[in-house]
């Protein structure tokens, strides 16, 4: 057996590229020798510690705190890493089954968005309390929403999955109703469930008119007028701005006319 390795086969045998392993030695984790031609070479002593760094990395552990550990290894500073690495991997594990329980539901959605047959239909729905996270800021374009979208994920990006997510929306702009250009936004959002701190808004249980069409997001510019005279034919009363949620949208799917838009205006039955 060797007693030297150079960089390169190092780099093969723990499959990291040779950035990293200078990443390494510029942190202080490992020493090489370097040869008089310059190059460096790692003797048998620095495998155990390369074997060390390989698996904390896997954890999650930073540069840092394996650094720290290699400085003062014992059974007590091994002992507190485990239970260290134990939370860790029990975070992990709790984000990656939220996200499998995101893709169910949208899937479940997605399916049952197919199963609809009355497209462009007026409905009252009576709806739940329902959490969101949102942004403010006026848009009109898609491309301005999809980086709204963007940004508000930016937030927080543990808990919003774009293309996973149940649902994503946008609220139509005081100046779009006052001036009937139902294209103008001024609020994005995620509709959100397991979020453990105070940073959503809740849109209250109530009565809702409510209409899913197919196709090009510029439909709602002709279908928001019908439900707004529809809900006053019927003696309703307003109780806020129409919003959007694109239930199947460009994340799912390239065909514009597969896209699936529910336009939902709260509404006070009286």
């Amino acid at each position: 057996m060797k007693n030297e390795y150079t960089i390169g086969e190092i780099c093969k045998l723990y499959n990291v590229s040779q950035d990293s392993m200078r990443y390494y030695e510029s942190k202080g984790l490992i020493t090489p020798r370097r040869r008089e031609n310059g190059y460096r070479v790692y003797s048998i002593e620095e495998i155990w510690k390369l074997n060390i760094i390989k698996d904390l990395r896997k954890l999650k552990f930073s540069v840092n705190q394996i650094k720290e550990y290699l400085e003062d290894r014992s059974i007590h500073s091994t002992q507190a890493l485990i239970d260290q690495g134990i939370k860790l991997i029990s975070k992990e594990i709790k984000s990656l089954e939220d996200t499998n329980k995101n893709l169910k539901r949208k899937l479940d959605l997605l399916k049952q968005m197919n199963e609809i047959k009355d497209y462009e239909k007026i409905e009252i729905k009576k709806i739940p309390p329902r959490k969101i996270i949102l942004i403010e800021g006026d848009v009109s374009k898609d491309e301005e929403i999809d980086l709204a979208f963007r940004k508000l994920q930016s937030i927080n990006d543990e808990k919003v999955f774009l293309f996973g997510n149940k649902d994503m929306g946008a609220f139509i702009s005081d100046e779009g109703m006052k001036r009937g250009i139902y294209n103008l936004y001024q609020k994005v959002f995620f509709f959100v469930e397991n979020i453990e701190n105070d940073d959503y808004t809740c849109l209250p249980e109530g009565d809702y008119a409510t209409l899913v069409y197919k196709g090009a997001y510029k439909k709602s510019q002709r279908f928001i007028p019908q439900m707004l005279k529809y809900i006053k034919d019927q003696g309703y009363f307003l109780m806020g701005n129409p919003l959007e949620i694109y239930r199947v949208d460009i994340h799912q799917t390239a065909k514009e006319e597969e896209f699936m838009t529910e336009i939902q205006i709260p509404i006070h039955i009286g």
